[in-house]
């Protein structure tokens, strides 16, 4: 009996420490193996390793994944880690940003993190980062603050989501609601590689020149901007859900108005972009 006993706080103990996410882990894919990435069932359509042609060139490892947008397992686009190297607190590890890189090589993809934790709280980023099909290696840089996250199920808040992780997700979609939590249902290919837990903002996220506000928000009729410290070469480029651009224009003054009045109803991006760097917001048309 006391044998079983010990095996079983062994057992425990290792899980415990296996699950715990910690400041500056990496992801690289150079043991062979998917590194616990899954899309929940096993087969043709899982999460594979590749042994040659991540950002490094030749020999260097990386994750494809592959979804087949049928309707049936292995459709969306998402992949997950549970209970895992990537579950745990995020916060008292100090990790503020999850960065890797992404090559996409059919559609467009709009890459967001999700996460479920206590009470089966689920939440998405708020604002994806648009990675354009056939266009290389991508840096991308997802943000872990509080701020940056829309809840889409469950009575928890972000900070008690990233103090006690179960799940994280890396999925496209274009827009934030329970149902794509599970990530968009689409024909396309992903390979990600350095999945990796920062404890400092990556150089364009700590660029505060296109700072702006947006008034008032939401709005039926007219979209303000309000723009701090007005840039050279600055453009307003607007977006809808669905990742289709639906205004662009260049930037004179620190104060700007558009007329949103034939606009439909629903979320919108509003970036702001100068030869410093780029700042995105969310705008609601009512």
């Amino acid at each position: 009996m006391r044998k079983k006993l010990l095996f079983l706080i062994l057992m425990l103990t290792s899980v415990v420490v296996f699950s715990q996410v910690s400041a500056g882990q990496v992801d690289d894919f150079e043991d062979g193996t998917v590194q616990n990435w899954i899309i929940g069932a096993t087969g043709s359509s899982s999460p594979v390793n590749v042994a040659s042609g991540g950002p490094d060139g030749v020999d260097d490892n990386f994750l494809e994944y592959t979804s087949t947008g049928a309707g049936s397992i292995g459709s969306r686009m998402a992949i997950f880690n549970a209970n895992n190297q990537w579950s745990g607190d995020f916060i008292s590890e100090g990790i503020v940003e999850i960065q890797f890189d992404a090559e996409v090589t059919t559609n467009d993809l709009h890459l967001r993190l999700a996460f479920q934790g206590p009470g089966g709280t689920r939440m998405i980023s708020t604002v994806p980062v648009v990675v354009a099909a056939s266009s290389g290696w991508n840096s991308v840089s997802l943000p872990l603050g509080l701020s940056d996250f829309t809840i889409v199920q469950g009575a928890n808040t972000v900070s008690e989501v990233l103090s006690n992780a179960f799940t994280m997700r890396i999925i496209s979609v274009a827009d934030e609601n329970i149902d794509n939590w599970r990530g968009e249902v689409i024909a396309a290919t992903l390979r990600v590689d350095n999945i990796t837990a920062s404890t400092t903002l990556s150089r364009q996220d700590l660029k505060v020149e296109n700072s702006f506000s947006i008034y008032p928000n939401p709005s039926s009729r007219n979209l303000n901007l309000n723009i701090s410290n007005l840039e050279k070469n600055a453009q307003v480029t607007i977006y809808n859900i669905l990742g289709a651009k639906v205004y662009s224009n260049t930037l004179n003054n620190s104060k700007f108005s558009i007329n949103t009045s034939q606009w439909q109803k629903g979320v919108y991006l509003v970036r702001v972009s100068s030869d410093n760097g780029t700042t995105t917001k969310r705008f609601v048309k009512q």
